[in-house]
């Protein structure tokens, strides 16, 4: 008997997971057409790149990246 019921219950439960994944990728492809636009519809920008005058700003732009020193293979130099 169990071997009969088994094959089955694994195969519906197989088929039931295999339609979930299935209907989460289609959810996340339709999502990303909705990602691009905004939620006011208008261009936000940081404010971080404004002027006094609330232009955009020309100045050259830095980038400035914060490592974890324990996966860094060089110890800083004191100074």
């Amino acid at each position: 008997m169990m071997s009969v019921l088994f094959p089955i219950a694994y195969a519906s439960v197989f088929i039931g997971l295999l339609v979930q994944v299935f209907q989460l990728m289609r959810r996340s492809a339709g999502s990303g057409l909705a990602a691009k636009k905004d939620r006011t519809g208008l261009r936000t920008i940081h404010p971080e790149l404004l002027d006094e005058n609330g232009n955009v700003t020309d100045e050259e732009l830095w980038a400035i990246r914060f490592a974890d020193f324990k996966d860094v293979k060089w110890t800083p130099e004191a100074g």
